[in-house]
């Protein structure tokens, strides 16, 4: 009898740290399994991040996503339509260098390159990023993910330079200077009070419009957060209204402005 009650607790001790050992490993892989999945999550999400863009072909983009491209106007948009209707397929990237029209003078402009048959300043800068292609790639652009691949680091209001903010589309020497001049701003909606004095009189603002709303190429650079506010601190003091400089400079936005060096 006190054999098998000896027998009987040997094998209840034995269930009870059996039962003690199952519930440490679930413990453990409760404990680990979530971090192992987010670490995977977070790899997954960076590799995703760095592949969000593909090339853009320039044998099916339309008129419309051309123009989403800095540095691509709407005239320069119609003329490589133009060439393709006329030409069939673009073949390489240099065939964009053959695009032209004539001036009011009679004398022929090439839209993406200079006459010695150079890529023009703003397309330069494009084909070094190899946002290009004739073959493959897509014929949408996504302004979001191409802002992000062209600018890979965000300019902070509060910090950058004025060499680096006027790198970005839109925002041109001058008014970088007049965001330097204007900091600290308490946030990115600071930028709408900066406005300088026109030669005529009249108050013309650098980012937004009379009515508040923000030009073209700043709302895609908000949006794409290429342009943030990040070096102020709570309690920073509100910024102070934007110093009115005479200037009659017109913004030198990249996707209008900048032609073909001669």
């Amino acid at each position: 009898m006190v054999v098998l009650f000896t027998v009987l607790l040997r094998i209840l001790q034995e269930v009870n740290f059996m039962k003690r050992v199952i519930l440490a490993a679930l413990c453990a892989i409760a404990l680990t399994f979530p971090s192992d999945i987010a670490a995977k999550a977070k790899k997954v999400s960076k590799a995703a991040a760095k592949s969000s863009f593909e090339k853009i072909n320039l044998n099916e983009v339309n008129e419309y996503d051309l123009k989403k491209i800095p540095g691509i106007s709407s005239s320069k948009a119609k003329a490589l339509i133009a060439y393709r209707d006329e030409k069939g397929k673009i073949k390489s990237l240099d065939d964009l260098k053959e695009i032209s029209h004539e001036t009011k003078s009679g004398k022929t402009s090439y839209d993406f390159a200079t006459k010695k048959g150079a890529w023009s300043k703003s397309m330069k800068l494009l084909i070094e990023a190899d946002i290009f292609t004739v073959s493959g790639g897509v014929g949408v652009v996504d302004q979001n993910a191409l802002y992000k691949h062209l600018f890979s680091k965000p300019r902070d209001i509060n910090s950058a330079s004025v060499a680096e903010l006027s790198q970005l589309p839109g925002v041109s020497k001058k008014n970088a200077q007049l965001v330097v001049d204007n900091r600290p701003f308490s946030s990115i909606d600071g930028l709408k009070d900066i406005s300088y004095e026109t030669k005529s009189g009249k108050t013309s603002y650098a980012f937004a419009t009379s009515k508040g709303a923000w030009k073209k190429n700043i709302t895609i650079l908000i949006k794409s957060e290429r342009l943030i506010c990040a070096g102020s601190k709570k309690d920073s003091k509100k910024s102070a209204p934007a110093k009115e400089s005479k200037s009659d400079d017109s913004d030198d936005e990249l996707d209008e402005s900048d032609e073909p060096e001669e």
